[in-house]
């Protein structure tokens, strides 16, 4: 169904539903104070697309230019920038904070901060902090645009865990509960502590050893 809300135009697929004090279409910070300086402007955005046998919860607040693929699950106060996409059978919980500009593969399960741009694959796991460097604080908000993490499909950023600056991890990689991770991370790596990066086949921790032996199984040209 297609919906003239007070902000952007919504298109909803009949068999989602949408709970309480949602709000979509809100307009972007830049066009709101553009349309602020011309009185009388009307304030509609880019539309939001959701698609069928969708689930968002209460308090959901999704803004202008969102796109999300069918069959996903938006827990209560999760939040999703511009001009963002979440792929199909897709859930973001536990009140995500997803910025702006953000790509989200299918079949993914993302948590916690993820930050503008920040590309994350296919049925991959971000339940961490993913953030930009910040090196540049006395430059005007807007004026920086920097690098953000790229998380490849398959992979697991557990909770936690904090992934800075533009690096690229995976694909098939495991940032473990905790660590910081500043440098990239090559596919099939387990990263520990700060930037410790074990291969998977030599890690002996007992607890991975399912999800390695799945990685050895699915992989592209691996039998």
């Amino acid at each position: 169904m297609n919906i003239e809300s007070l902000y952007a135009p919504v298109s909803i697929g009949e068999t989602s539903v949408v709970g309480a004090h949602c709000t979509l279409g809100y307009p972007k910070e830049a066009r709101i104070s553009a349309e602020q300086k011309l009185p009388g402007s009307p304030l509609v955005g880019s539309r939001v697309v959701v698609g069928e046998r969708c689930q968002l919860a209460n308090q959901v607040v999704l803004y202008e230019g969102v796109k999300v693929g069918d069959d996903c699950v938006l827990e209560d106060r999760v939040r999703i920038g511009y001009d963002s996409t979440v792929g199909a059978g897709t859930r973001i919980v536990y009140g995500a904070f997803v910025c702006d500009r953000v790509t989200i593969g299918a079949n993914a399960v993302v948590a916690g901060f993820v930050c503008d741009g920040t590309r994350i694959g296919d049925r991959s796991t971000v339940m961490g902090e993913l953030l930009h460097e910040y090196t540049r604080p006395h430059q005007d908000w807007w004026e920086v645009d920097e690098e953000p993490p790229v998380i490849e499909a398959d992979t697991v950023v557990a909770f936690g865990a904090r992934v800075v600056g533009g690096v690229r991890i995976g694909p098939r990689s495991y940032v473990a509960a905790g660590a910081i991770v500043t440098k990239d991370v090559p596919p099939e790596h387990i990263v520990t502590g700060v930037n410790e990066h074990t291969p998977a086949d030599q890690w002996t921790g007992r607890r991975l050893q399912g999800l390695i032996a799945h990685w050895r199984t699915t992989a592209p040209g691996k039998a």
